[in-house]
């Protein structure tokens, strides 16, 4: 192998198309090895910088520590189930996939699915195969008039809407995670009652990733929701079904059919509940055949390849998985944000160390038109901003080392939970709140930027003040009493340390203030003492967003 060339290992069949980009890349070197064992693949993991695979390879921890060299995974599909994004994360390796490559492939074989086991097409066909001709036996149903539920309106989702809709099916759809713009432009009802909704359905079909969230989701108590002679079709993952409880359903006639491409453990044991003989002529299953089209595979593979490569080469990608969002694709203004919520990070973990405690509940409250169509891909995934607050936050104590992959894993190994919320801004046009609970009190911050583009932090717990988050700012609480500031000006000046801008915030009754200045110069702790001892301040600290961006 060529030293100075990226060192690529595909372990499993993918697209030609794929595997040519490699080929032809003047600075990568391809080598295809297939069917290896958990063993020899850990082994050989130290000689490569990317690794390309489908589901059919598992990248655990082992193999993901063993690749020392690894910059990054690509899965030529769309779940990446198989690949340790944790592991991966915190080793800084990038993991791609390919969501758009297979989405009508996916969306196709949802609709035969569903027709076949609507209309029992592939009982129909085997027993003509077995020399029968049963008319009678294999009366079906339309779909036509039908109410159908998607459990998931993303992608493949969309896709099915549009389809259902030339059936003249009343489609309805649950997604937390969509705004009502989306459902609207897809004509189709978006309700927010799970189990309501699947109470309505004629049939139900799924199109969710698998998560904490979504495992299980349909088990023996959502089951019992659905209308006696519903469908249930599963193309999206296995695990989002509890599957000895659907087959039950089946036999119980509670569903009057059931399809499904995907499985909690593929392949399946000969002992899996839907090969049962007495389901059987209720039931279609096919062996996770979903991204299985000649145009799929190879979209999937050209992504995935693509990629790939440009992270290598260090070069703008797409369809990260374990990065939280790609900051290039946010316009302007949406950067400026997330600069400002990075900022509001280093603040508030600055004035909890004040307080000596850690932080322990992260709340954000995005307010305003900017983050109304913040659309989030999947569940649990957290906006841009709180990503960026989480990291400002975490650098404070580890340095700069913390990226946005991988902030909210460090703050999960600090037991620092997050929940955010949105709603409309008054005062301002778009503002981010903060409020970091700690064991000895919250410490809450509100910012905005200006009409001219200027970020302001304009709350700092109790005080309304409005200062710049930008430069060396020396802020503190005081006393508030005549001849205070001029203290403050004069030990600042004898210790040669320049005031560039001063705010000053008031709280009416409680006899203090809080300050910011922003200053030029250095600051120690013999200062911050001198500053506590004879400037009438209760405590100070300094923040330097010099290189906050």
């Amino acid at each position: 192998m060529d030293s100075n060339k990226w060192k690529i290992l595909v372990t499993e069949k993918v697209g030609e198309v794929g595997l040519d980009i490699f080929r032809n890349a003047p600075d990568a070197e391809l080598d295809i090895k297939i069917g290896l064992t958990e063993e020899e693949l850990t082994k050989i993991m130290p000689n490569y910088d990317g690794v390309l695979t489908r589901s059919g390879t598992t990248m655990d921890e082992k193999k993901i520590e063993a690749g020392r060299k690894l910059k990054v995974i690509g899965r030529a599909g769309v779940g990446v189930d198989n690949i340790d994004l944790a592991a991966a994360s915190r080793r800084g390796i990038i993991v791609i996939n390919a969501p758009s490559g297979n989405t009508l492939a996916a969306a196709e074989l949802t609709m035969a699915n569903m027709l076949a086991v609507i209309r029992r097409v592939p009982q129909a066909c085997a027993s003509l195969h077995g020399g029968k001709w049963e008319r009678n036996k294999f009366l079906g149903r339309q779909l036509s008039n039908r109410r159908l539920l998607i459990i998931g309106l993303g992608r493949i989702g969309s896709e099915i809407s549009k389809r259902a809709h030339a059936f003249d099916m009343e489609v309805i759809a649950y997604d937390p995670y969509i705004p009502q713009k989306k459902a609207d432009s897809l004509h189709v009802e978006l309700v927010d009652d799970l189990e309501g909704a699947i109470s309505l359905a004629d049939v139900v079909t799924i199109h969710t990733p698998l998560t904490e969230e979504t495992t299980n989701m349909i088990d023996e108590e959502t089951l019992r929701a659905f209308k006696q002679g519903a469908y249930l079709i599963n193309c999206a993952r296995g695990g989002i079904v509890e599957e000895a409880a659907v087959a039950r359903a089946v036999r119980d006639g509670r569903l009057a059919g059931f399809a499904t491409d995907v499985y909690a453990s593929e392949p399946l044991s000969h002992d899996h509940p839907f090969l049962a003989e007495d389901i059987a002529d209720r039931i279609v299953i096919t062996p996770h055949i979903g991204a299985n089209t000649v145009e799929a595979q190879s979209e999937v593979s050209r992504i995935a390849a693509q990629n790939m490569l440009l992270v290598l080469r260090g070069e703008p990608y797409v369809h990260a998985v374990n990065l939280p969002f790609m900051e290039q694709a946010l316009n302007a203004d949406q950067r400026m944000y997330l600069s400002l919520a990075r900022k509001l990070g280093v603040l508030a973990a600055k004035l909890a160390q004040i307080r000596g405690a850690a932080a322990h509940n992260c709340h954000v409250t995005l307010r305003g038109a900017l983050f109304a169509d913040d659309e989030r891909l999947a569940a649990n995934q957290l906006r841009p901003y709180t990503i960026a607050l989480l990291k400002g936050m975490l650098e404070v104590s580890i340095g700069s080392s913390v990226t946005y992959m991988i902030a909210p894993l460090l703050a999960k190994d600090r037991h620092i939970s997050i929940d955010e919320s949105s709603g409309d801004s008054k005062t301002y046009k778009n503002t981010i709140e903060v409020e970091l609970e700690t064991e000895k009190g919250p410490v809450s911050l509100l910012a905005t930027i200006t009409e001219e583009g200027r970020q302001r932090v304009v709350r700092v717990n109790d005080y309304w003040v409005d200062f710049v988050p930008s430069g060396k700012l020396l802020i503190f609480q005081n006393h508030d009493r005549p001849g205070v500031i001029g203290k403050i000006g004069s030990l600042l000046g004898a210790a040669n340390v320049n005031i560039a801008s001063f705010a000053l915030g008031r709280k009416e009754g409680s006899g203090l203030a809080l300050g910011a200045l922003e200053i030029d110069g250095e600051t120690d702790e013999a200062l911050r003492s001198e500053l506590m001892k004879n400037g009438d301040m209760i405590w100070v600290t300094t923040v330097d967003f010099s290189n906050a961006s």
